[in-house]
Order: C-alpha cells, then sequence, then structure tokens
C-alpha cells in the first residue's frame, strides 16, 4: 500500500487498540529498567545498612558543629569585609508613632485612664408604695405649702431654731424641674389638674365626725417647725433593680492607673474648680436602659432612655426631705451614705408621722442631731418598730456579693468605711440621699473635707447600687441594663499620659450588664369565682358586717339574684386613684388594694365594671383616713350611723380590653341569701380575653386560694379599723 493511499483514520479505528497496548508495555519496560538497573537504583541502591551509617556520619558531624560552636573558614566573612556594631541608645521620643500608641517617658510617672468597671449582678422586684408628698404650689413667687391650722392653735414663731428653714431653698424651683420625657410620669399625671383634685379631696365626706383644720398656703419663706404641714398620700408603682459593684477593685483600678502609692491618696485626690470641684474618686450616678418585651420575651421595642434619674427628681421635689430611712444593715456597703451609686427611697407615707408638726425628721437632720452619723459610719440596727412595716421588698438580701461583703464586714474592725474625704452635698439628686440643707445663717451647706485616714477604716469587697424605675405599666415587661458613671480623675490635669485622657469630665464601664431576668409588673386585678354568701342566713351576715357599709350591701343584694345565667364574682383591685361616682371626673388617690365581695355577671358581659364599696381615702385637711359617705352625703340613718361607699372600677380601660363571661356550669348558686343550699359541687367559668385566648376558673380552687383570703381579710380589717376610728398603720 502506498503512502499516499494510508488512511490514519482508518487505521486507528482498526488496530488502536493494539497501537496503544504496545506503546503501554514499551513505557513499562523502560520504566522497570531504569529503576531497577540504574547504578544508585533498585538491585544497585546499596545495603541499608550503609544507607544508616552515612545518615548517622552526617548527623554526629551537625551536632559537633552546635556543641563547638566554632564556625569553619568557609562560614567566615572574607576579610576586610567586618563592621563595628552600633550600640549607642536610641531614644524613643526621638521616634513618634502618632496617636496610635501611648508615648514612653524616661520615667513613666504619668497618669493613665482608669478602667471603669460594671455592676456584677443585679436583680429587680416590682412593687407597689404610698408614698407620703406635701402639697406645693410652685407656680407662686415664691412657692407656697400647705400647712394646716386649727383655732386653739397658738402663734408659732417664723423660720424655725435660729432662722434655719430647710424649705427656704425651695424658692425659685419649677414644677417641671425634672425635665422633659414626663408625660409617663404618674406624679405629673397626678398635679396636672392639683387644684381641682385638692378642692374635691376638701369636700369629701366620711362616715365619722372627725373635726377639720384649715387649710392655709404660706410661702415657702414663712414655714416653721411647729406648723402642723399637710401631708398627701400618693400611690406609686415602681421597679426598684438592686446590684453588685466590685468597690475594692476600683479602687485599686485607680491607685495602679493614676500612678498613686496608696488608697488614702485616691480616696483624697480632687478634680475641678468652684462649684465643679469634686473627689477624683467620685460616683456620678449609674446609667439606666430600658427595653419593652412580650411575655415571651420578644422584643418590643429598642433599649432607650426611660428618664429615671428626671423623673424620680419629680417625686423628690414633692417628698423633698427626709427620704425613707435605710435599713441600718447595709450601711457596710454604702460608702458616703450610696452617694451617686444609690437612689434614695422616697418617704413611705404612714398617718401616725404625717399627724406630728414640722417635717418629720426635718430638724434632726438640721441640726446634724443624734440620729445622723458621720458619713461613713456603720449604723447599728434598730429595734423593730410596727409603724416601721413597710412596702418596700429588701431586694439586696438576694446579692450574694453582697451578703459575702456584710458577712467580712460583720466581723471587721475599725467599723468606719473608706471613703472619699471631699463631699459636696447635692440638693435633690436623684443619687446622692445627702441631705443638702442652709446652715443657721441661711447659707448653703459648703463642701466637707477630711475623712478618716485609710488604716483607720475598711474597704468592702462590693457596695450597693440602686436605681428606681417609676415609669411601668401594670402587665408590661421590661428587661433593663445598666453601666456605671464616675467622676474622671485626670479631667484638666497636665500630668497624663495622653492628651485625651483629660478631656473627658466622666467615664463610664465599657460595657452594658444587662439583668438576666425580664421583670415582670403583675397584673393588678383578679376576678375569683367566689360567693362570699354562700352557705350563710341573712341574720349571720347581720352579725358580722356593718350593715351601713357597701359589703353589707353586696351580700345581701337580692336584685338582681343570681338566676342560672349569672354567676358570683369576688373583684380585688389595687387602686391607684378612683372616683367619688360616676359623674365626678376628679381623682382621689388611694394607693391599696380594694375587694368587692359579691358581683353577679350573665354569659356574654363584660366581667369587669363599677361597683360601690368600702376603701379608706387619706383626707389632707382632717389629717386622717376616711370612709367616704355614700353619694357623699353624710345624712345618717336610725342609730346616727352613716352608710358608706364609694365606686371603684374593677375594670379595663378601653371597656373592650375587659374579659368576657362566655359560659359556665355546676354549682349551687343561692337563689336568696337565706337559702339552706350546700351543695360544694365547684363552678368552671369560661372567660374570653381581649387578645382571643380562653380562660378557665373554678369556684373550689378559688374559694380555697390563700392569697385571695389573706388579702380580703387585710382590706377588711383596715376598713373596720377607720370605721372604728383607730386609724391605719
Amino acid at each position: 500500500m502506498s503512502r499516499k493511499d494510508f488512511d490514519a483514520k482508518q487505521f486507528l479505528l482498526e488496530k488502536g487498540e493494539q497501537v496503544g497496548l504496545g506503546v503501554a508495555v514499551t513505557l513499562m519496560v523502560l520504566m522497570l529498567i531504569l529503576s531497577l538497573f540504574m547504578p544508585s537504583k533498585g538491585f544497585f541502591s546499596g545495603s541499608p545498612a550503609a544507607k544508616a551509617k552515612e545518615l548517622n556520619q552526617n548527623t554526629e558531624q551537625l551536632e559537633i558543629a552546635l556543641r563547638t560552636r566554632t564556625p569553619g573558614d568557609n562560614d567566615k566573612p572574607e576579610k576586610g569585609k567586618l563592621i563595628d556594631i552600633d550600640t549607642t541608645f536610641l531614644l524613643p521620643d526621638n521616634y513618634p508613632v502618632g496617636i496610635w500608641f501611648e508615648p514612653r517617658l524616661k520615667e513613666d510617672k504619668s497618669r493613665r485612664s482608669p478602667k471603669i468597671y460594671n455592676v456584677e449582678e443585679a436583680i429587680a422586684k416590682v412593687t407597689a408604695v404610698p408614698i407620703d408628698t406635701y402639697l406645693f404650689r410652685f407656680n407662686a413667687d415664691p412657692p407656697r405649702i400647705l400647712v394646716l391650722e386649727d383655732k386653739n392653735r397658738a402663734a408659732a414663731s417664723a423660720g424655725g431654731p435660729a432662722g434655719m428653714n430647710p424649705l427656704a431653698r425651695l424658692r425659685g424651683m419649677s414644677p417641671n424641674m425634672g425635665g422633659g420625657g414626663m408625660m409617663s410620669n404618674p406624679l405629673m399625671k397626678q398635679l396636672q389638674n392639683n387644684e381641682q383634685s385638692l378642692g374635691f379631696l376638701r369636700s369629701l365626706q366620711g362616715a365619722t365626725n372627725t373635726s377639720e383644720y384649715d387649710a392655709k398656703w404660706i410661702p415657702v419663706d414663712e414655714w416653721n417647725e411647729q406648723q402642723l404641714t399637710a401631708h398627701q398620700l400618693r400611690p406609686l408603682r415602681m421597679a426598684i433593680i438592686v446590684g453588685s459593684f466590685p468597690y475594692k477593685k476600683q479602687l485599686e483600678e485607680h491607685k495602679h492607673r493614676l500612678r498613686l502609692n496608696s488608697i488614702d491618696e485616691v480616696l483624697s485626690e480632687r478634680v475641678g474648680k468652684g462649684e465643679k470641684e469634686s473627689s477624683a474618686f467620685d460616683f456620678r450616678g449609674v446609667e439606666v436602659q430600658r427595653m419593652e418585651v412580650d411575655a415571651d420575651g420578644k422584643k418590643l421595642s429598642d433599649w432607650h432612655d426611660p428618664q429615671l434619674k428626671e423623673s424620680y427628681q419629680v417625686w423628690l421635689q414633692h417628698t423633698y426631705y427626709p427620704f425613707q430611712p435605710e435599713d441600718p444593715k447595709y450601711a457596710a456597703v454604702m460608702p458616703n451614705g450610696g452617694t451617686g451609686l444609690v437612689m434614695p427611697l422616697l418617704r413611705e407615707f404612714h398617718a401616725n408621722k404625717a399627724q406630728l408638726p414640722g417635717l418629720s425628721g426635718m430638724m434632726t437632720m438640721m441640726m446634724r442631731g443624734p440620729g445622723l452619723q458621720p458619713p461613713g459610719a456603720v449604723r447599728q440596727p434598730e429595734a423593730p418598730a410596727e409603724e416601721n412595716k413597710t412596702h418596700y421588698p429588701d431586694v439586696a438580701a438576694e446579692l450574694p456579693k453582697i451578703k459575702e461583703t456584710l458577712d467580712k464586714m460583720r466581723e471587721a474592725d475599725p467599723k468606719q468605711i473608706a471613703a472619699p474625704k471631699f463631699q459636696r452635698p447635692a440638693f435633690l439628686d436623684a443619687f446622692n440621699p445627702n441631705a443638702a440643707l442652709p446652715n443657721d445663717k441661711g447659707q448653703p451647706p459648703q463642701p466637707t473635707t477630711g475623712g478618716t485616714k485609710i488604716e483607720d477604716s475598711n474597704i468592702p469587697d462590693y457596695v450597693l447600687v440602686r436605681v428606681v424605675d417609676v415609669n411601668i405599666e401594670p402587665g408590661k415587661y421590661y428587661r433593663y441594663r445598666l453601666k456605671i458613671k464616675m467622676t474622671n480623675p485626670n479631667y484638666q490635669r497636665a500630668d497624663v499620659a495622653s492628651p485625651e485622657y483629660k478631656e473627658k469630665e466622666t467615664l463610664e464601664s465599657s460595657e452594658w450588664y444587662e439583668l438576666p431576668q425580664t421583670v415582670q409588673v403583675p397584673e393588678e386585678t383578679f376576678y375569683y369565682v367566689v360567693d362570699e354568701a354562700h352557705g350563710m342566713s341573712l341574720n349571720e351576715i347581720r352579725k358580722t358586717i356593718p350593715w351601713e357599709s357597701a359589703q353589707y350591701r353586696l351580700l345581701t343584694a337580692r336584685v338582681p339574684s343570681p338566676s342560672t345565667e349569672q354567676v358570683a364574682f369576688q373583684f380585688h383591685r389595687w387602686v391607684e386613684t378612683t372616683q367619688q361616682s360616676r359623674k365626678d371626673t376628679e381623682q382621689i388617690p388611694v394607693g391599696e388594694w380594694a375587694v368587692a365581695d359579691r358581683v353577679f355577671v350573665a354569659r356574654g358581659e363584660y366581667v369587669g365594671r363599677k361597683v360601690n364599696i368600702d376603701i379608706p381615702i387619706w383626707k389632707y385637711t382632717q389629717n386622717t383616713f376616711i370612709l367616704p359617705a355614700e353619694g357623699n352625703k353624710p345624712s345618717a340613718r336610725a342609730g346616727g350611723k352613716v352608710p358608706t361607699g364609694i365606686d371603684v372600677d374593677f375594670g379595663q380601660d378601653p371597656p373592650e380590653n375587659n374579659l368576657i363571661l362566655v359560659d359556665f356550669e355546676g354549682g349551687n348558686r343561692l337563689a336568696v341569701p337565706n337559702s339552706k343550699a350546700t351543695d360544694d359541687c365547684g363552678i368552671e367559668v369560661l372567660m374570653l380575653s381581649p387578645n382571643g385566648k380562653l380562660l378557665a376558673r373554678n369556684s373550689a380552687k378559688d374559694t380555697n386560694d390563700e392569697d385571695r383570703k389573706k388579702r380580703r381579710d387585710e382590706v377588711l380589717k383596715r376598713i373596720q379599723s377607720v370605721r372604728e376610728g383607730k386609724g391605719i398603720e
């Protein structure tokens, strides 16, 4: 076949497999020859012993070279190319690196910025407290305060002892001193129509014949300690957040970063000038942010400033001094009384203290009498008194670090607590519980200096932090986070390592501390399927309940009677304010639990509604609690007894937020109060909530509910005490 006729494509198709196989065999033979029969390869590679000997010789030569550290001739540099080493000391300051690093000095005595630590543990509790406020008119010039007088009261000298008048400092104060954002502040809401409310309270009629005082507005400059100052109870719900701050650790941090020799020097330093002069180790309050969540913890709002300090100052303005006494056992963890870290508690209302002349405790504070001890001193526990019962919970008792610190301080000696030696008193500061009162010449108080030497005092490991939120709403859930703020100890100083360290007036924690718990504001209205008249005859009710009371009318009600379409409920509610009747608009402060014993609800009706009940009301012109007369008309029936009662709304606002009674079954409801039916079968009740959920209640379970029974007994005890003229405590 000629070359021209050769077809490569056809050849590969016919002989391609043989050609490929031949090429592969040829390559395999070449590889075997090269790997097995070449010098130093395969069969000619030598024995393993010979190879090991060669490797050992190389290793031994390397080890000898390392041990002797003597370079060979081949390792030495060529002659004439050696240079001398430059050992001249280099000054770092000649080579600045800008703002990226702190400049080094020859002698490191410059001050650094201390790290501000944060709260290490915290807990919160919600409570409702009746607050004791004075009655001011801040829109007058000068401001006025309401005092009570009677015809037999002798004339009093003006200005208090030695001309001192603590109220004089209120001159020029604004009723909105708390700043903006006060629309949610409950006190601001109460004060919006203060004049109308006070006039309405003055006209409110009671069931007792307690004599009234003449109420008189006087300038704050004319007040004196012999006058009976009018008090007004104002209810307040609040969240109290308490935490532990590493006090000793922070002092050590200041000492180290400020290049000081001792803790005593830390506590002795000052910064600023004039009115801004303060201790260099000075707490400036706690920054708080709040976030609203739902019951499942789902976020409903962003973190924001709830303006706790500003809201609290409004209350401080109207409660004025003194504050609620602190529990003496916590004095060891409250240096300087807790200045800068602890919000003082607002003074709780006690009727027996409101009946004393003067501002309770004010004169003792002004005279620096034996009731006050030097700042930092550990107060000795006082014997508990009946009138010292409080609505304030002991939140700090649940903090392990505070408990450990107190246990350690209890055995410590001496008892003085190490605290800054320069103190500038504040006036109505939400984070400064130390009173700032004028001296006997009417001049503002001057800063105090001195203090105890560190060797004569003790440093607590942890101290107390407390903030109070008065802008919470029932039924809501909140999350909180905190930061500590302190004075910048390097403010406007020249001996700092960086100019940036002296610019800020305050420093704060670098990160937030978020409380691990979700704070729930509990519901304040409860509906129980309970009939207190069940199994009682009319005569039995008359023997136990005063017939002139609203409770008697509820228990003995015949119209409407409990038909087959109705079930009896018992309502409980914590009442912030109420109205005298449905037609009145003025709000009356209450601040206590109210109970409506026997309210009939039919299928398809809203459960909550207004009910006429008995509830004690504080009347400032009588300086006592009263039971309002029914319809505000004290017309006596037979026996001279006045029927009592006032309308209280046990429903929700707006009305569509109320529960609806869907259905009920079981039980044997009384057709008339003196029925002898004794069927104890429980009533099952089904209610519809505004969010579409069905809620079930059982009369047997509600009847045996211990919280319900205890709350009702306390309410009835209060009412009876006021009815008998014994007052309340």
